[in-house]
C-alpha cells in the first residue's frame, strides 16, 4: 500500500527497526527452505548474495555498474532465472511484513490508548467537534454516507491467487506471533508455520499458466468479499459505533452501513469480447449462490444461538404464523426439513428459533435455486415465495427478533451476531456485489442504426445530435414495442441486444449501474434508457455516463445540461443522478498534470450544475492503482476534491486489480481502508475546502496547457516515439502474462490511442522510467519560473489541497523511477537511430526532478516520509538487479524473433525468466497499471 499510493502514515507509525527484523527473518527462512529444497541451493544462494546491490558509497559507481553488468550477462538462462525467482520471492515477502507491520502500528495505537492516529474515526470526530460542528450535524452526516467500492476485473493482478493465499496465511502466522501470552509450543508451531508456508510458496509455480477466464476472475473478486469484506464491515461499524457513542452521544441504527461493494466482474464488456450476455448470467447467479450460502450458514448459527424464551408481541405474532404456515395446506419446500435438529420439535416458547429455522430453510432452497440456474437445469421451477428474491424479506424478520431482544432487555445478545448479520444485509444483499454494466457508447448507436434502418427511418449514426435525441426521447415517450422479433442483424448487435435481455431477467437488486464508456453526447445516454425500455426491462439500471479523454471532460457540463434541460429526463431520473469520471485515459491522452486539472474543474461545474437543477449528485471515480490512473492515496485524494462534490455524501470508487488484495486482502487493512473513506467524506461533507483563488486557477490552467503540449509532441507528435515505447519496455511481451481476460487493445492498432492504460502503465513501470507520470510537468514548472509564479506556486502547494497533492503524488513517483536502470533498457534494446529520444526522455526526468525538489523545498525525494523513504531503499536492494535480469532476457528473447515478430522456438526458460521479473519488479514497486 505504501507504495501504491498511499502513504505508510495513513496506518500508523511503523518502527524500522521491528520491519528489518522481520525482514531478515524471511530472508533466512527462504535461504534454508532453498538450501533444504533445491540440490543446488547453495550455490543458487551464494550467486544471489554476489548480485544484491546496497547503498554503500562504494556500489552504483560508473566502474562498479560496468563490471556488475559483465556479471549479469555472463549469467546462464537456468541462472538467470533461479536468480530471479529468489530476489522475486524475497520481494512478495517484504510486502508482507509490511503489510502486517501496517496494521500493527495501528493496532498499538490502540493497545497505548492513542487517539491521535491520523484519519481514524476518534481523531477526525474530534478534530470536527474542535472546529465547532455540532453532534447532530456530524452525526446525520454519517447517517447520509454511501460509500461503494466497485471490484473491477482490470487485469493488474500478476500475482497468482494461490500465492496471495499464502501471503495471508503467511501474515497470519506473523500476527499471531505477536502474542505475547503464546507458550514455547504455541510459538513453536507459528514458527513452523511460516516455514511451511514459504517454503510451499517457493516449490509452487510462480508463473499462470494458462488464460484467465472472466469465471476465474469473478471467483477471485468473490474470494476477496467471502474470506475478508465479509468479516471487516461489521468489524468496522462497530468501531465507528463506538465513536458516535463516545464523543456524541447517539448509536447508529442497526441498519446503518455505509460501506457498499459492487463489482465489474461479468458485465465489463468494454472492448472485451469474453464477457457475454451469458457470462453475465452465469456470474450473476454465482454471486447469488455464494451469498445463499453465507446467509445460510449465519443464519444456522443463529438459530442455536438465539434460545431465549422471552419476547414481544410482535415476534410471537410472526412465530405464529410460521408454524400455522408449516402446518397449514399448502406445502412449502422450504419448510420440508424445518426442526429437523429438533425430534420434538421446537418449542412454542422459543420464538427466534421458530422464525430462524424458517429463514434458514428457505435460505438453503435459495441457494439450491442457484446452484440449479449455474447447472443449467432450468427445468427445475420454484414456486413464488419459496426462495428470497431480496433482502428485504430477511432484513424485516431479523430487525423483528432485534427489537424484541432489546424490549425485554437483551441488548447485548441482539447487538452479537444478529446486528452483525442485519448490517451485512445492507451492504451486501442477496447478490454479494451488485454488478455493473459498463459498454462502449457506439455499441449502442450501432443498435439503434440497426433498427431505424430495417424500419425505413434512415441511418441513425448519420443523424445530428439534434435529429437522434428527438427520435429517442419520442421513442421513450411512445408506448408502441420498437425492437422487432425478427430484426435481422450482426452478431455484435445481436450480442448488446442479448446483454439487455439477460440484464431485464435478472431478479431485482442484481445489477448496479449501467456505465457508458467514451460517452461523449446526450443522444448516447438516451439511447440506453431507449434500449433498456425496448427489451421490457420492469426495473431498468441507472445510467451512468463515462467521460474520459480531456475533451470529454471539459465537454461533460454541456451534456449533462442538454439532458436535464429535457424534461422526460428529469423526470425519470428522479433527483438523482450519478456520473463516472476516467482518470486513466484522461491522463493517457493529455499528462498527468491536464487530466488532473480537467477533472478538478469538471467536478467544480458538474457538482454546480446538479445543485441548480436539484439533482442529488453522485460521482463515480474511476481510479486505477497507479498515479499515472489515478491512484493515490485514498483520504487525500477525496479531500483534494473540490468543494461541493460531495455535498451528497455519496461516492463511488473503483479498486483495481492488485489494490484489491492489497488494501482489501486482510481483514486489518480492509478495516483501516473503511476508515480512511468513512473520514475522508466525513470531513469533505461538513468542512469542504474554499475554492482555489481566481489566480491559482489562472496558473493551473497555463500549468495544464504547457504540459499537455509538452506530452502530446513526444507521445503524439514524434515519429520515433511508438518505436521507442515498444523496443524499450515489455509491451510487446507482455502477451506472454495472463493476467487477464481482457484484450490489451480496445481495437487492433500499432499506435497507442487504441492501447490500454493498463499495459500503458505498466510498461514504463516495469523499465523504471514511470514517464505517463511526470512527462510535461517539468515544462511547465520551468514556465512558471519564467513569469514569476514562483511564490504563487509555494502558496499554491501550501494552501491548495489539489495542487498539494497532486505534486506530492508526482514526488512519490518519482522515487520510485532510477534513470540508471532506463538507460540501460535504452541501451541494450531500443534501435540506435531512436535511442536519443531514450536519453532525452532519461534527461527530461532528472530535469523533471529537479524542479520538484525546487517546488517542494525538500533536498530529497518524499524528505518529511522517512518510511517511505525507507522502503524503497530496501526494496532497490533487491529489485534492480531483477531489473537489469529482464533486460539481458528480452535481449535474448528478441534476438531469436524472426523480422515479423514472430518466434516459433521459444526458449521456454527465458520466458518464465521474463514473467518471474515482471512478478518481482511489480513486487518491488507495489503496483503494475
Amino acid at each position: 500500500m505504501g507504495l501504491a499510493g498511499d502513504s505508510p502514515y495513513d496506518f500508523g507509525e511503523i518502527k524500522p527497526d521491528d520491519l528489518d527484523k522481520s525482514i531478515t527473518k524471511f530472508q533466512n527462512i527462504l535461504s534454508n527452505c532453498i538450501k533444504d529444497l533445491e540440490e543446488d541451493g547453495e550455490e543458487i544462494i551464494k550467486l544471489v548474495r554476489t548480485l544484491i546491490l546496497t547503498e554503500s558509497p562504494g556500489e552504483r559507481t560508473p566502474e562498479f555498474i560496468e563490471e556488475y553488468l559483465k556479471k549479469i550477462t555472463n549469467l546462464s538462462n537456468t541462472e538467470s532465472l533461479n536468480v530471479s525467482r529468489v530476489l522475486s520471492h524475497l520481494l512478495n515477502l517484504i510486502n508482507v511484513a509490511e503489510q502486517h507491520h501496517l496494521v500493527r502500528s495501528v493496532r498499538e495505537s490502540f493497545l497505548n490508548n492513542e487517539d491521535d492516529l491520523k484519519y481514524s474515526c476518534e481523531n477526525t470526530i474530534q478534530q470536527l467537534l474542535q472546529q465547532g460542528i455540532d453532534k447532530e450535524s456530524i452525526f446525520n452526516a454519517l447517517l447520509q454516507q454511501k460509500i461503494e467500492l466497485v471490484l473491477t476485473a482490470h487485469p493488474t493482478q500478476i500475482m497468482r491467487r494461490t500465492i496471495i493465499s499464502k501471503n495471508s496465511a503467511m501474515g497470519e502466522a506473523l500476527s499471531s506471533l505477536d502474542n505475547p501470552q503464546l507458550t514455547v509450543f504455541e510459538r513453536e508451531d507459528y514458527e513452523k508455520k511460516l516455514i511451511r508456508e514459504v517454503g510451499g510458496s517457493w516449490l509452487t509455480d510462480e508463473v499462470r499458466r494458462s488464460k484467465v477466464t472472466v469465471e476465474m476472475e469473478a471467483q477471485g473478486g468473490f474470494s476477496v468479499i467471502e474470506q475478508t469484506l465479509w468479516n471487516a464491515l461489521p468489524k468496522f461499524i462497530k468501531i465507528l459505533n463506538r465513536c458516535c457513542e463516545k464523543y456524541l452521544g447517539k448509536e447508529l441504527p442497526p441498519t446503518f452501513a455505509n460501506i457498499h461493494v459492487a463489482s465489474w466482474v461479468g458485465g465489463d464488456r468494454d472492448g472485451n469480447y469474453n464477457v457475454t450476455a451469458e457470462v453475465t448470467r452465469q456470474v450473476s447467479y454465482f454471486s447469488r449462490w455464494i451469498a445463499a450460502t453465507l446467509y445460510y450458514k449465519e443464519i444456522d448459527a443463529l438459530l442455536f444461538e438465539l434460545s431465549m424464551v422471552r419476547q414481544n408481541k410482535t415476534l410471537e405474532e410472526l412465530a405464529r404464523r410460521s408454524v400455522e404456515k408449516r402446518s397449514g395446506t399448502v406445502k412449502l419446500r422450504y419448510l420440508t426439513t424445518l426442526y429437523k435438529e429438533f425430534k420434538e420439535g421446537i418449542p412454542n416458547k422459543e420464538c427466534y428459533r421458530i422464525v430462524m429455522a424458517e429463514l434458514r430453510d428457505k435460505m438453503l432452497l435459495t441457494k439450491r435455486k442457484y446452484e440449479d440456474l449455474i447447472a443449467g437445469k432450468s427445468d427445475i421451477q420454484y414456486v413464488s415465495g419459496e426462495t428470497f428474491e431480496n433482502a428485504d424479506e430477511i432484513l424485516q424478520v431479523l430487525q423483528t427478533c432485534y427489537d424484541s431482544l432489546v424490549e425485554v432487555g437483551a441488548k447485548e445478545v441482539a447487538d452479537g451476531r444478529l446486528l452483525d448479520n442485519i448490517r451485512r444485509l445492507k451492504s451486501f444483499g442477496l447478490t454479494l456485489s451488485k454488478m455493473d454494466i459498463r459498454q462502449e457508447s457506439t455499441r449502442h448507436s450501432d443498435v439503434i442504426n440497426c433498427v431505424t434502418e430495417y424500419l425505413g427511418l434512415g441511418t441513425y449514426n448519420d443523424w445530428d445530435e439534434t435529429k437522434k435525441q428527438q427520435f429517442l426521447i419520442g421513442e421513450l415517450e411512445s408506448k408502441r414495442p420498437l425492437i422487432p422479433h425478427d430484426l435481422p442483424c450482426s452478431k455484435e448487435v445481436r450480442e448488446v441486444l442479448d446483454t439487455f435481455k439477460v440484464a431485464a431477467s435478472l431478479p431485482d437488486g442484481s445489477l448496479g449501474a449501467y456505465v457508458i464508456s467514451m460517452c461523449r453526447s446526450p443522444s448516447d445516454i438516451l439511447a440506453v434508457h431507449l434500449l433498456q425500455k425496448a427489451v421490457g426491462n420492469k426495473n431498468p439500471q441507472r445510467v451512468v455516463p463515462l467521460f474520459e479523454t480531456a475533451a470529454d471532460l471539459d465537454s461533460s457540463p454541456k451534456t449533462m445540461n442538454e439532458l436535464f434541460l429535457q424534461p422526460w429526463y428529469l423526470k425519470t431520473i428522479n433527483g438523482e443522478q450519478e456520473i463516472m469520471l476516467g482518470y486513466s485515459d484522461s491522463a493517457k491522452d493529455s499528462g498527468r498534470f491536464m487530466s488532473c486539472w480537467e477533472l478538478f474543474k469538471a467536478q467544480e461545474r458538474l457538482a454546480a450544475l446538479t445543485e441548480k437543477f436539484n439533482v442529488k449528485l453522485t460521482l463515480f471515480h474511476g481510479r486505477g492503482g497507479t498515479a499515472a490512473r489515478g491512484g493515490g492515496n485514498s483520504h487525500e485524494g477525496i479531500m483534494s476534491q473540490p468543494g461541493g462534490s460531495l455535498k451528497s455524501a455519496s461516492t463511488r470508487v473503483t479498486i483495481q486489480g492488485e489494490m484489491i488484495d492489497s488494501h482489501y486482502g486482510q481483514t486489518g487493512t480492509s478495516i483501516r481502508n473503511f476508515e480512511l473513506f468513512t473520514t475522508a467524506l466525513l470531513k469533505q461533507s461538513l468542512t469542504p475546502p474554499s475554492p482555489p483563488k481566481q489566480r491559482w486557477r489562472e496558473i493551473m490552467e497555463q500549468l495544464s496547457i504547457t504540459s499537455c503540449k509538452k506530452y502530446r509532441s513526444i507521445v503524439r507528435d514524434n515519429p520515433s516515439f511508438i518505436q521507442y515505447f515498444r523496443t524499450s519496455t515489455v509491451q510487446p511481451e507482455m502477451a506472454y502474462l495472463n493476467i487477464g481476460s481482457r484484450p490489451a487493445k480496445r481495437i487492433a492498432s500499432y499506435g497507442i490511442e487504441h492501447l490500454r492504460a493498463i499495459p500503458w502503465v505498466f510498461s514504463f513501470t516495469q523499465n523504471r522510467l514511470n514517464l505517463p507520470v511526470w512527462l510535461g510537468i517539468e515544462d511547465a514548472l520551468i514556465e512558471a519560473k519564467l513569469k514569476g509564479w514562483e511564490s504563487d506556486l509555494n502558496e499554491m502547494y501550501k494552501e491548495w489541497p489539489f495542487f498539494s497533492s497532486t505534486i506530492d503524488l508526482v514526488e512519490m513517483v518519482l522515487l520510485k523511477t532510477d534513470p540508471q536502470i532506463s538507460s540501460r533498457y535504452n541501451q541494450m534494446l531500443v534501435p540506435t537511430e531512436t535511442q536519443p529520444l531514450g536519453v532525452e526522455m532519461i534527461n527530461e526526468l532528472t530535469k523533471t526532478t529537479n524542479a520538484i525538489l525546487e517546488l517542494t523545498k525538500h533536498k530529497t525525494l518524499q524528505q518529511d516520509n522517512k518510511i517511505l523513504q525507507h522502503f524503497v531503499s530496501i526494496r532497490r536492494t533487491f529489485m534492480d538487479p531483477i531489473n537489469y535480469i529482464q533486460v539481458e532476457t528480452l535481449k535474448r528473447l528478441r534476438s531469436t524473433q524472426k523480422p515479423d515478430g514472430t518466434n516459433n522456438d521459444v526458449d521456454q526458460i527465458l520466458v518464465d525468466t521474463l514473467i518471474i521479473t515482471f512478478n518481482g519488479i511489480s513486487a518491488g514497486m507495489k503496483n503494475t497499471g
